[in-house]
Parts: C-alpha cells; sequence; structure tokens
C-alpha cells in the first residue's frame, strides 16, 4: 500500500468581545473531530480573531504488486487469512439469533 498524506483547511473568525470561552470551547470541539489549530491572527483592529484549522487526511492506495506478493507468499506458507464474514464465531452469532 500507498500512503499519500492531504490536509483539508479552514478557518474560524470569532468576535474579541465574546471572550476567550467562547474561542476555548469552538476550539475544543474542533479538536475533537481532529482538527489542529494552524495559525491564528486579529484583523479589524483587533477586534476579530481569524484561526486556520487544519486536518490530516490519509489516503492508503492499493498496490497491486504488493498485494500479488504477499497473495503468492500466502499461497506457498499454506497461511489462509479469512473475512471477518465467514468466520465461525460470525456464522455462530447468526445461528444464535
Amino acid at each position: 500500500m500507498t500512503k499519500k498524506d492531504t490536509y483539508e483547511h479552514q478557518f474560524l473568525v470569532f468576535n474579541v468581545s465574546d471572550g476567550p470561552k467562547v474561542i476555548n470551547e469552538s476550539l475544543n470541539t474542533y479538536g475533537n473531530d481532529g482538527w489542529y489549530l494552524s495559525t491564528m491572527i486579529t484583523v479589524g483592529g483587533g477586534e476579530h480573531l481569524v484561526a486556520w484549522m487544519v486536518k490530516p487526511n490519509l489516503i492508503v492506495a492499493p498496490n497491486p504488486a504488493e498485494a500479488q506478493a504477499k497473495k503468492l507468499a500466502n499461497l506457498w506458507t499454506g497461511k489462509v487469512v479469512t473475512s471477518e464474514r465467514s468466520s465461525p464465531r460470525h456464522r455462530n452469532e447468526k445461528l444464535l439469533s
């Protein structure tokens, strides 16, 4: 598998007169969703704060050569990879329900 880092960017505008509690709550909410504070500047004569937020996104692209090599290695080692749906535990759960 090959990995490629991409990033989402967005900005938030805060009114300074709302106070730091509003800013902290908003930043914490975005932080819980995976966003990071990148930069913060003042605009409008110091009346507003603009915060740029960044969220990393990791894209994993399949590598056909690696998949073929893994398949060939599994044939020679006798190691069989089963999916979750075909596992005995999953079948027993279906029978019990």
